[in-house]
């Protein structure tokens, strides 16, 4: 099942739903169906023996020199 992210346009509540087929997701706060779909990064682990499953060079996106105690 996809997992989207979607900003509603009537009260401007931000959230995740789960799609499947056309099946039209509403706002959990408001009820409104008014929504605007986000575009969404993923990641991906590789799988690789001592992958730490970081990306982009080593550092994790929780910080910005990649020195915290997530990023080893």
């Amino acid at each position: 099942m996809p997992l989207h992210d979607f900003v509603c346009r009537a009260c401007g509540h931000a959230f995740e739903a789960l799609v499947m087929g056309k099946d039209q997701p509403t706002c959990p706060q408001c009820g409104s169906t008014e929504l605007t779909k986000q575009m969404s990064a993923f990641a991906s682990r590789t799988g690789t023996k001592g992958d730490s499953g970081n990306v982009g060079g080593g550092k994790c996106s929780g910080c910005a020199g990649g020195s915290c105690r997530t990023c080893h």
